[in-house]
């Protein structure tokens, strides 16, 4: 993983959902990006490529509403109706910043928050 993969695919989800993409930070391994949905209500992206981690997280007020991390190794998810809750992932990988963005627009969508 790479901070100029991490952007690129950012950009492709960005342009494919019609949503705007805000870049916070970058250092050498490091990247804070944000796709906005709305002022409120956007998809926070973290990489660090010194870790090989990718943190994503639906945002609405301030308050993750889903989430995919790395912590202590490995992954886990903070899912849709357990925000504050973990559930371990399989993998030491990742899910796409395409795939969360897909899943995070179906419950929007699902749940008339779009």
């Amino acid at each position: 993983m790479e901070i100029s993969g991490i952007i690129e695919e950012a950009k492709d989800v960005a342009g494919k959902y019609n949503l705007e993409l805000v870049e916070i930070d970058r250092t050498d391994n490091i990247i804070s990006l944000k796709l906005l949905i709305d002022h409120e209500l956007f998809i926070q992206i973290y990489g660090n490529t010194g870790r090989n981690k990718l943190n994503l997280a639906l945002v609405f007020k301030n308050k993750r509403l889903y989430g995919y991390d790395f912590e202590g190794g490995k992954y886990h998810c903070h899912p849709f109706d357990d925000p504050d809750g973990h559930i371990s992932a399989d993998s030491r990988r990742s899910i796409s910043i395409q795939e969360f963005v897909q899943e995070s627009m179906r419950f929007l969508e699902e749940n008339n928050l779009l």
